[in-house]
């Protein structure tokens, strides 16, 4: 389970929460059969392949596999993260999240406030200071656009923006990192005589702020709010609730700076958002490929543009998927996207997006620079390096059309580690009995009750079967569970992705036909139980001998396969 919300309030929540309703209010639905279909929001398609069904509280999608229960709708449709999305439908059905430590602070003061009143206070400082309305409007950047970012300006005062606020709240412009102290402990404005860009979170709430110099002697050119409690630079991203809110391009642009924001933005280029003086990290990918389909790394033609993509290249590696794309786009030199677009426009910025590089070519080339395969050194360490990179990528399509091109380059195939069993326990074309079973049981939660108590899963030390005992556990504790109230105990884990669609496959039955199948599968795993405790105790009496107990219990299982 994401974040630290108890999964029984969890579970409280989805209970009150009719995912019919949250769905059918930003997707056209229609009845169809027991359950609604429509069209997919989240790729491209004529025919529906996405539905929702009342009665697991689930919506899954057979064209790209998205699954998810009211939650999970919510995050992939609204960009939200977990503790985001649990907020938003607790505020629908009038339940209050439990307190998870976050950012409410003393005196039961809201840091959010802070930093809303601060962001106003810059703006109106902004409309007073003409040097820096010259500067915005020479930049290209007219006044509809600085009102959208909420751009602002910092007198150039020790305590401009700290006398706004009474004494009891000076602490808190420490703890967001509006003011700062010095060794006399002296506290004083962090920000001043900068150009303000504030910086939101994905709800469109102010959670800090970067500053950029006026002066042409002032040092450093771009300050930026430290790490508070409402502020983690590798989990935020520059403007990513203006491209959700004003885009509706696939592709997701990811530049280098505020400016490139909001010159792409007056340009009619909706769809770019910036990391904050960070390499692009994990949470950046998996955040934004809950919104789009492609990722584009927009980069500097420099030095600088191609070790920040080799970066950005290796931490995506990992969290790349079949049913998303990524790719990169190397500006001229002497040209970032702010100087490009205002240069050539509109038009020859959107030209250049053709040019980009995708991300498996990009990945080849970066593992065969410096060398010559054309010769047996260099094929066998571009063999080597490239390898160790599409290592790195997850078990699927992509993958191995990667490893058939290295082999093709090659003349030798490519041998690669294996992916961690758990990542691929289910083959989603083969209904094995491991697939039927979970798949009846978080269909049908109260099945669990066909399910002996006392079979000895434990002789099988596999995750597979510790999988399956999770699920008999949540089931047994709550025979009344939803679908969709059950998968949220796995989401942040390896299982969560695996399970959406196990709970497809299985065609309708009756209580006769639930029963037998769960006896069926039932016998199959007490067989295999069976079968591996003997090869257990064979071992072991090859090895150092039985127990008298031991002997009675090989006995009586041989005895088992004999009848």
């Amino acid at each position: 389970m994401s974040g630290s919300i108890p999964n029984e309030f969890i579970d409280q929540l989805l209970d009150r929460t009719d995912i019919y309703d949250i769905v059918s209010a930003r997707v056209n639905l229609k009845k169809s059969g027991k359950d609604f279909s429509g069209l997919c929001p989240f790729h491209a398609e004529n025919t529906p392949s996405f539905t929702v069904s009342q009665q697991k509280q689930f919506y899954h999608c057979f064209g790209c596999g998205k699954h998810g229960s009211a939650i999970g709708f919510m995050m992939d449709y609204e960009g939200l993260d977990f503790v985001d999305a649990v907020t938003e439908l607790a505020q629908k059905v009038g339940l209050e999240v439990p307190q998870t430590g976050g950012p409410r602070l003393d005196s039961g003061k809201n840091l959010y406030e802070i930093t809303e009143k601060a962001s106003r206070i810059f703006k109106n400082n902004l409309k007073k200071s003409e040097a820096t309305i010259k500067y915005l409007k020479n930049r290209g950047i007219n006044g509809e656009t600085a009102q959208l970012f909420q751009l602002g300006y910092a007198q150039n005062a020790w305590d401009g923006i700290a006398k706004q606020f009474a004494p009891e709240q000076q602490s808190l412009l420490l703890k967001v990192g509006l003011t700062v102290s010095n060794d006399s402990g002296r506290e004083y404005d962090k920000f001043r005589d900068r150009l303000i860009f504030p910086i939101h979170d994905r709800r469109g709430r102010v959670i800090a702020f970067g500053g950029r110099a006026l002066q042409a002697d002032q040092k450093p050119k771009y300050l930026n709010s430290p790490e508070t409690p409402l502020f983690h630079k590798g989990r935020e991203l520059y403007a990513y609730h203006i491209a959700r809110k004003h885009s509706r391009d696939p592709r997701i642009l990811v530049v280098e700076g505020y400016m490139d924001v909001i010159a792409l933005h007056q340009h009619g280029i909706m769809n770019a958002v910036a990391t904050l003086g960070t390499a692009t990290s994990e949470q950046h990918v998996t955040q934004m490929f809950r919104a789009w389909d492609e990722i584009v790394f927009c980069f500097d033609g420099d030095r600088a543009g191609r070790d920040a993509a080799g970066k950005a290249l290796l931490t995506a590696l990992k969290l790349y998927r079949d049913d998303k794309q990524i790719s990169f786009l190397f500006l001229p030199d002497n040209h970032d996207p702010d100087s490009y677009v205002c240069e050539h426009g509109k038009d020859a910025f959107e030209q250049l997006l053709d040019t980009t590089i995708p991300l498996s070519k990009f990945l080849l080339r970066t593992a065969s620079q410096g060398l010559d395969i054309n010769t047996l050194d260099g094929r066998a360490r571009f063999h080597d390096k490239a390898s160790q990179l599409v290592a790195q990528i997850p078990t699927g399509t992509f993958r191995k059309m990667l490893v058939d091109k290295i082999s093709q380059l090659t003349h030798v195939e490519a041998q690669l580690p294996p992916q961690p069993e758990a990542k691929i326990i289910f083959d989603e074309k083969n209904l094995t009995p491991a697939k039927k079973l979970l798949s009846i049981l978080l269909q049908h939660p109260g099945s669990v009750e066909h399910i002996p108590e006392d079979i000895p899963w434990h002789y099988i030390k596999d995750k597979r079967i510790e999988f399956i005992q999770k699920v008999i556990e949540i089931c047994r504790q709550n025979p009344h569970i939803t679908t969709a109230a059950a998968l949220e105990n796995f989401r942040g884990t390896e299982y969560f992705d695996r399970l959406g669609p196990i709970t497809q496959h299985l065609k309708p039955l009756s209580v006769e036909q639930k029963i037998l199948e769960l006896q069926d599968i039932v016998a199959y795993f007490q067989e295999k139980i069976r079968q591996y405790r003997i090869r257990q105790l064979r071992e072991q009496q090859l090895a150092e001998g039985l127990t008298p107990e031991q002997k009675q219990e090989l006995v009586a299982l041989l005895a088992q396969q004999i009848n």
